[in-house]
């Protein structure tokens, strides 16, 4: 499994810049110098996840053959040759290890076997984290193209990350307990602005309601909506330094109130450091410049997920693992 940061190992931009995977192929980069700085290889104090794949004897009748097989590859000179060559830890506890997989791993831990186990874990890692209160910002479009079909994705995919969507993705996607959600509506002007704290499920229905008003706009200022989606940011900044904000723009339509794309630019330029490191994940949706949202995602150090060919819950899944 690879854990993608933003960028790649040589240094470039649009890659990654930290790997979650078996020890033994990040030890391999590091010898292959495929890395512009070497990786450091990073052992959970909690203990590691070891990857166990047995060799499994399926016709009884090669029983021997097997035996011999299973007693060449235990044995000290291929265990030695497995070892240097592709830095796996040999089975042998007393073998002397190479000078990269002498560090001593700690705790073995098995992956659980009950699905039940796993949701429970899911849930605990989101609540805890790194500690700190994080705060998303949805500026959501309520112009009247969003009306009927559009609308209904908008408030399934809000009620997907609520916690009606049991799938495997959407457990991952989720909002948090203790997440503080502000959802604000716009259309040629902001038409509303509510905020909740996730506490329980009362916090989630309250947050369904919030997009459940039937309230639209004849026009459609986006750069405006995230102006004023900076502001709010800053809000939040100014009372709690140490949160994590970001803000996520979803528009079907193209800008046709308000300020445009540069002077938001130019407005965004001139904030305090802490208000510019939130970033703005942009989703594009019907017939949104891609173009223009893009530029303000990659401005603000964020990213641009486009529903045009896949749906808005999947575009909505995409930045929350983008922005988690």
């Amino acid at each position: 499994m690879q854990l993608q940061l933003g960028r790649d190992l040589s240094g470039t931009e649009e890659g990654l810049d930290a790997l979650i995977t078996y020890e033994s192929e990040l030890l391999a980069l590091n010898r292959a110098g495929t890395p512009r700085v070497p990786l450091e290889v990073v052992y959970p104090k909690d203990g590691i996840v070891l990857s166990d794949y047995p060799l499994m004897l399926l016709d009884p009748a090669k029983r021997a053959a097997y035996d011999r097989l299973a007693a060449w590859l235990r044995s000290e000179p291929v265990q030695r040759q497995i070892m240097e060559r592709t830095l796996r830890r040999p089975v042998d506890p007393g073998l002397t290890r190479v000078p990269g997989l002498r560090a001593p791993l700690g705790n073995a831990l098995y992956f659980p076997d009950s699905q039940a186990v796993v949701d429970r874990l899911l849930a605990d890692y989101a609540e805890a984290r790194d500690g700190r209160p994080v705060r998303v910002i949805f500026l959501l479009d309520f112009s009247r193209s969003m009306r009927g079909e559009r609308i209904e994705s908008l408030r399934a995919t809000i009620a997907g990350l609520s916690g009606a969507d049991g799938s495997s993705s959407g457990k991952f996607t989720r909002f948090h307990r203790g997440e503080t959600l502000t959802v604000v509506r716009f259309g040629g002007r902001v038409l509303d602005e509510r905020s909740v704290t996730y506490t329980g499920a009362p916090d989630l229905e309250r947050l369904r309601a919030m997009v459940a008003d039937d309230g639209f706009d004849t026009s459609t200022a986006v750069w405006s909506a995230l102006d004023h989606g900076y502001r709010t940011a800053a809000d939040a900044v100014a009372k709690d330094a140490g949160q994590r904000v970001s803000i996520v723009l979803m528009t079907d339509g193209e800008n046709n109130a308000g300020i445009g794309l540069d002077a938001f630019l130019a407005r965004y330029a001139a904030l305090p450091p802490a208000v510019r490191a939130v970033r703005t994940y942009t989703v594009r949706y019907g017939e949104a410049d891609p173009r223009e949202l893009d530029r303000a995602a990659r401005a603000t150090g964020g990213h641009m997920a486009d529903a045009t060919g896949q749906s808005l819950s999947s575009a909505f899944k995409e930045i929350r693992g983008c922005h988690e």
